[in-house]
């Protein structure tokens, strides 16, 4: 499925307000210029967008970095602007590649995106790079806003006397965000099939993985877009947000078309059984008070 196919799936459960914005150019940046980093440290990358007053609700694009100096450890999204990721920040044929939307669009200065956690591995000179980055402007037509890119260089020394510091860990007992799942049709997805469209976030330690249950069925880890297995609609379908501290955010949504009580075959056959178990105990006693 394309990104394109992605983007329409969740325009279909959302309604984006747009505003129309100027033409000034935001900046893509990391958020630090230029640091001596000691060997075998660890440290974070915080990637942010400055939309200098520019409207921006989508924006997608790459990240590379010299593998032989560093290796990626985490990459966190809590707490990012971020609403909906078309594809979550993850590595890629050595690159992070990351996509996303804003609906409604975002207007602001230092907004997150996301964080990575490297380990200098050996010395060495490198830089933290952007590529093929693009911003949607929040126009209403989807287009491209300029970009100011600024790229992070760094260098890894054994004795460095690094001013690169880890945040210090917290302990996330926070629900994900509340949200509110979708299903839908569409001819062009899935075939015309139901499916099932959601997404939320988490402030804390970010979103892990989300898990659904139709029914009595097990549940399953899924992505949004889900295919709905049962495409008759007339079971609950339980959606579960799961961050990554193992806190659960879930939510319910009755079935769309419930059975009517008479085409639930379990029903139906106690209420068969009852009867016929009713209608022999009135034969034996019928029976009895004839003998009398």
């Amino acid at each position: 499925m394309t990104k394109i196919q992605k983007i329409k799936i969740i325009l279909v459960a959302c309604l984006l307000s747009f505003v129309a914005a100027p033409v000034i150019a935001a900046e893509v940046s990391f958020d630090t210029k230029t640091q001596e980093i000691k060997a075998n440290q660890l440290f974070e990358v915080g990637v942010f967008i400055n939309t200098d007053e520019e409207s921006i609700n989508a924006i997608e694009g790459k990240i590379t970095f010299p593998q032989d100096l560093l290796e990626v450890k985490k990459v966190n999204d809590g707490n990012s602007i971020i609403n909906f990721w078309i594809e979550k920040p993850k590595i890629e044929s050595g690159q992070i590649v990351f996509s996303g939307i804003v609906p409604g669009g975002y207007n602001d200065g230092q907004g997150l995106i996301f964080s990575i956690t490297f380990l200098a591995k050996k010395e060495g000179s490198g830089a933290i790079k952007f590529g093929e980055v693009k911003a949607l402007r929040n126009d209403g037509q989807g287009t491209e806003a300029p970009l100011t890119i600024s790229n992070f260089n760094f260098t890894v020394r054994e004795m460095a006397k690094s001013t690169v510091q880890m945040p210090a860990a917290k302990q996330d007992h926070d629900l994900p965000e509340e949200f509110a799942p979708q299903i839908a049709a569409d001819s062009a997805i899935f075939e015309g099939k139901w499916f099932l469209v959601f997404a939320t976030q988490d402030k804390g330690s970010g979103i892990d993985h989300y898990e659904i249950c139709e029914g009595k069925r097990q549940c399953v880890i899924a992505e949004s877009p889900y295919l709905l297995k049962n495409q008759n609609l007339d079971e609950e379908i339980i959606v579960k947000a799961i961050d990554k501290s193992g806190n659960e955010r879930i939510v319910t949504l009755p079935a769309q078309k419930p059975a009517v009580w008479y085409k639930n075959y379990l029903i139906l056959a106690i209420i068969i059984l009852v009867i016929a178990i009713v209608y022999f105990i009135w034969r034996i006693l019928w029976r009895k008070v004839l003998i009398r």
